[in-house]
């Protein structure tokens, strides 16, 4: 793009069905890393419900070498045929036909990682949004769906394994040391859905059997040599499989289900039907090599990718703008899925913690956007917690107020009226009212073409005489880039009222009718909403939005001593947390606002003593008290402090945590030995737990930098059995900084730099050190061996660990800046998709204090001038800097 263009805008409003449909594809691949020659026969037809009855077909093709065409057999000669830069353009057809189109494609060198490409040695696809218009010419967009039939054939001896969608159908040998395999998928798909895979790798197999019976034939590929660090993915696949069945009487349909490992992949994973391809770092695990975060996270992908077969694949999304259709849901099925398994209010907790940290700052920033965007430039900018994490909270809204049953009778209606088609998130919502006496969402659907977070105001008033306490309610919503005034949203808000003795209030509304869903949720629906209860025997403390009901932001005249009370006593463990966080949020303003005044710095002992009794209370079950434990992140914390000066922000937090460190040494100490797991390495909650709470608690006490902690750290590395306890220990030694951690670095890399994945964990702890000497540290990393800018992990684990290094990279000097325009734009040249997750980085220029903003400006302007910038990148910055 030169820097003169304007990329072209794509809107929801412009959706038409497309002239054309297919019916069926039939795909043959002759697989070679410079010229793999592409042969599609597709069999096609005019649609009767577009009105351009006459439109030539124009393809989707980008980066492809075009060979020839054939209609009905014969060739089309060149009058017939237009080529366009990333267009196929046919005139003249039948009412229905079969076209022929031959290619060549490039897979080595495919940097981009979109389409054909290599990892390593491995073929591989990835087609999700627009990946398959880079492999042959077709209808690249996900309301076309047809059945596909795959024959794929390469050298046998540099790749045995030749893997597509489906089941396969045949296999054979061929002259020259070629073999083929061909692969048939019974059920309709978009591209987008297509996977191919070729190589020699390892097989880890198993198989499940089904509530009727079937036997599924489960498979893991991966490189050879890590078959043994496949098992943990396999039994969650198998976990998730029986999850979907009991909770949604979802049976899968294949014969077979394959994952495959590759180390270089854009995203996490990808749900193409019957053969998932995965980032490595979700597949492969041992204790030796993974943290407990890492397990649980290839438990909830794997349970993602697999839950996708019904909710994204047997029912995909029309078109990209209905995104959240298939994301949303199936993040919060798979949230769901790990709350069943593990912790539900450690689940929540972090669930809501990702949300608050990612979504809550899209939200108020220049790239946000509803779930339900109306427009887009690049499609691949939409990935984004907006539509996942904040489309999985309206998805549990709608749970909430249908309930358990209803929430299921909607599910089953809504596979019973829309399988095997390509819909909406009106037609979700449609089956979600029909079976439900015809539930009113019309209100409801402002959640899904609005953006924005909206805020509640809540006051409150008792009245003792006649032991009434009246809640107030206002919502209100700032306004957003390109959107004007907002209509209210309707949305649940569980409460409850707790007495003096902590205990549960029961809650009696004066008047019926007023909106509620059950005892202690009700709805909001109107600008202001007032609730009276009555029999109120006492003044009580309210509990608000227990288990984060809906995705807002609280403002309520909560007194400490609210908060302290309701961090020791509510029964809502979620709330308990949230008092906490609040409390801590209330702390860090006023200890803001001491600094500037250049007063000295003194902690709030109502503070203190309420995190003592949260230390001292042994009822807390350890991964909970893990997360009470917590003082919210820079991130979180510059969401209400404004503007933002990320330096005096650490400052504060820090001091905090001293404090807490210094009043409960020895408690602190206490609880690190008492959570001790020896024995044999397990991953139940409990130990998952102790070795989160060892953490933050040496974290805390890592804060006195004393001779005795640094003892601890040290010897928390030296002796770990795991990497969850090892990596711990590293990056709790970093915040020491000095020899101590250089050794430790020293060490861990002559251990691990022969393993990938660990490097990644080695390179995040290395780039988010808040130390100054980090920024020379991440320029030298990047000539180290074990870093290669074209993997896309350790492009986010080394550029993007220092990106959200909030210290670091909003440096007063300006140099964090000026290192990570250089790098984005270093890395647009290679993978546009991961160059414009790096770029978002820049997205709190409009909302830091004056210095860093003027230090910052001319780093976007750089960015900008480039020519041949990427759509991906121009698209945030432009955002940025128009905000």
């Amino acid at each position: 793009m030169l820097k003169t263009d304007t990329p072209k805008t794509i809107l929801l409003a412009d959706y038409r069905p497309h002239p054309f449909t297919i019916e069926k594809v039939h795909l043959t691949f002759h697989l070679d890393s410079t010229k793999t020659l592409v042969q599609s026969v597709l069999t096609m037809k005019r649609n009767p419900e577009s009105d351009d009855v006459n439109a030539d077909l124009v393809l989707n093709g980008e980066e492809l070498t075009f060979k020839g065409a054939k209609l009905n057999g014969e060739s089309l000669d060149e009058s017939r045929v237009s080529l366009g830069q990333d267009s196929l353009t046919i005139k003249e057809l039948p009412e229905s036909f079969t076209l022929e189109i031959e290619n060549i494609i490039n897979p080595e060198a495919n940097k981009a990682l979109d389409g054909l490409y290599k990892s390593g040695s491995i073929f591989c696809t990835q087609n999700e949004p627009e990946g398959f218009r880079r492999i042959t010419y077709y209808l690249d967009r996900p309301d076309v769906m047809a059945k596909f039939t795959t024959k794929i054939i390469a050298p046998k001896t540099d790749y045995p394994v030749l893997l597509s969608n489906g089941n396969p159908i045949g296999e054979g040998e061929l002259d020259g040391g070629l073999h083929w395999m061909e692969w048939e998928d019974p059920f309709v798909k978009p591209a987008y859905l297509y996977a191919l895979v070729a190589g020699d790798l390892g097989l880890v197999q198993d198989s499940y059997k089904t509530m009727s019976g079937r036997t599924i034939d489960l498979r893991i590929y991966c490189d050879k040599g890590n078959e043994s660090r496949c098992d943990h993915a396999m039994e969650s696949l198998k976990k998730s499989m029986k999850w979907d069945e009991e909770t949604f009487g979802l049976e899968y349909d294949l014969d077979i289900y394959i994952i495959v490992a590759v180390d270089s992949f854009n995203m996490g994973a990808m749900e193409n039907k019957g053969l998932n391809i995965f980032n490595s770092v979700y597949v492969l695990a041992n204790q030796e090599t993974a943290t407990d975060q890492n397990f649980l996270g290839i438990e909830s992908v794997v349970g993602h990718e697999y839950f996708h077969n019904w909710t994204g694949n047997r029912i995909t999304c029309r078109d990209w703008f209905q995104l959240t259709l298939k994301e949303g849901l199936t993040v919060y099925r798979d949230q769901e899925f790990s709350s069943d398994l593990n912790s539900r209010t450690v689940q929540r907790i972090q669930d809501v913690e990702r949300l608050r940290t990612m979504q809550f700052v899209e939200d108020a920033g220049p790239t946000a956007h509803p779930i339900k965007p109306s427009s887009y430039i690049e499609i691949n900018n939409f990935y984004t917690a907006t539509i996942y994490e904040k489309g999985a909270e309206v998805i549990r809204m709608v749970r909430t107020m249908l309930g358990r049953d209803g929430f299921r009778k909607g599910m089953d209606k809504y596979f019973e009226l829309f399988d095997g088609q390509a819909v909406t998130t009106e037609d979700f919502l449609h089956a979600m009212s029909v079976a439900n006496n015809d539930f009113d969402f019309s209100q409801f659907k402002n959640w899904y073409s609005q953006a924005g977070t909206p805020q509640v105001n809540v006051s409150w008033n008792y009245n003792e005489g006649d032991k009434t306490y009246q809640l107030t309610l206002e919502q209100s919503c700032a306004p957003c880039p390109g959107e004007g005034s907002k209509a209210p949203f309707h949305f649940p808000v569980a409460i409850g009222l707790l007495n003096s003795k902590g205990e549960e209030i029961k809650l009696n509304l004066v008047e019926e009718g007023q909106p509620q869903i059950g005892e202690g949720i009700l709805h909001m629906k109107k600008p202001k909403e007032v609730f009276t209860f009555k029999d109120v025997s006492e003044e009580p403390v309210l509990s608000f939005n227990r288990g984060f009901s809906s995705p807002v932001k609280v403002v309520a005249p909560f007194s400490m001593k609210d908060l302290y009370f309701l961090m020791a006593n509510d029964s809502d463990l979620f709330n308990r947390y949230e008092a906490a966080q609040m409390a801590a949020g209330k702390i860090v303003k006023d200890l803001l606002s001491a600094k500037l005044k250049g007063e000295k710095l003194s902690l709030d002992t109502g503070y203190l003593e309420a995190f003592g009794s949260l230390i001292a209370d042994s009822s807390i079950e350890p991964a909970v008290k893990d997360m009470l434990l917590g003082v919210p992140s820079l991130a979180l914390l510059a969401q209400d402090n404004h503007p933002i000066d990320y330096a005096a922000l650490d400052e504060v937090r820090t001091f905090i945590l001293k404090e807490v460190a210094v009043r409960f040494k020895d408690e602190l100490k206490k609880v690190y030995e008492e959570n001790t797991t020896p024995g044999a390495y397990k991953l139940d909650p409990l130990s998952v737990g102790k070795r989160a709470l060892r953490k933050k608690v040496l974290g805390i006490l890592s804060k006195l930098k004393s001779e005795d902690v640094l003892a601890m750290a040290k010897d928390h590395f030296e002796s770990a059995t795991n990497m969850t306890e090892e990596s711990a220990g590293l990056a709790i030694l970093s915040g020491f900084g000095g020899d101590a951690f250089k050794e430790a670095s020293a060490n861990f890399y002559q251990k691990w730099k022969n393993d990938t994945l660990v490097m990644q964990k080695w390179l995040m702890i290395c780039s988010s050190s808040g130390h100054d000497d980090t920024f020379e540290l991440v320029k030298k990393l990047e000539g180290d061996e074990v870093y290669d800018a074209n993997v896309p992990n350790l492009v986010r684990s080394l550029w993007g660990g220092f990106s959200r290094n909030l210290v670091q990279f909003h440096h007063p000097s300006g140099r964090g800046y000026q290192l990570m325009a250089d790098k984005v734009l270093e890395i647009d040249g290679i993978n546009p998709q991961v160059a414009s997750r790096l770029a978002s980085a820049f997205k709190d220029y409009k909302k830091l204090v004056p210095h860093q903003q003027e230090l910052m400006k001319p780093e976007i302007d750089k960015i900008l001038a480039k020519e041949d910038l990427s759509k991906n990148v121009y698209e945030i910055v432009s955002k940025i800097k128009g905000a």
